[in-house]
């Protein structure tokens, strides 16, 4: 089954309060779960970072929502590529508020692979590495 995982960054358009995020995690997790899309959202210091995955037909469907919302800005794709497995098999969208310094380091990390191996998709990115790195140092209570 080929599985596509997109990461993307962008600013909120407006100063964001707790019940805001919540609204957008509820409506998020429901969407996602009808198309079976998976990933965490990560928001610090105005700036969102989200990494999704599924089939290509539903990250498509999923993502085009997402670049079409109001509610963000200056959306900026860092990868889209084509993965063996998911990573957040059972998240329609997990949180974590990050401190704005992660947000930066991931926003500056590199997130394409670091050799041109075009088929060796088990290979994460640099970037990848680093969110795994942060998500493990935080507490695991919505895995």
């Amino acid at each position: 089954m080929d599985l596509v995982g997109v990461v993307y960054m962008s600013r909120s358009t407006h100063p964001t309060v707790p019940l805001d995020l919540d609204r957008l995690l509820m409506d998020s997790r429901s969407f996602n779960s009808q198309r079976g899309v998976t990933g965490v959202l990560l928001f610090g210091g105005n700036q969102f970072i989200q990494y999704i995955e599924g089939l290509p037909a539903d990250i498509e469907h999923v993502y085009g929502r997402i670049r079409r919302s109001a509610l963000h800005s200056d959306l900026v794709e860092l990868e889209q590529r084509r993965i063996p497995q998911r990573l957040f098999r059972n998240w329609f969208m997990g949180f974590r508020d990050a401190p704005r310094s992660v947000i930066q380091q991931l926003s500056q990390e590199q997130w394409t692979r670091e050799t041109p191996r075009a088929e060796d998709h088990s290979a994460a990115s640099p970037g990848m590495r680093q969110l795994m790195r942060f998500l493990d140092s935080v507490s695991t209570d919505e895995r």
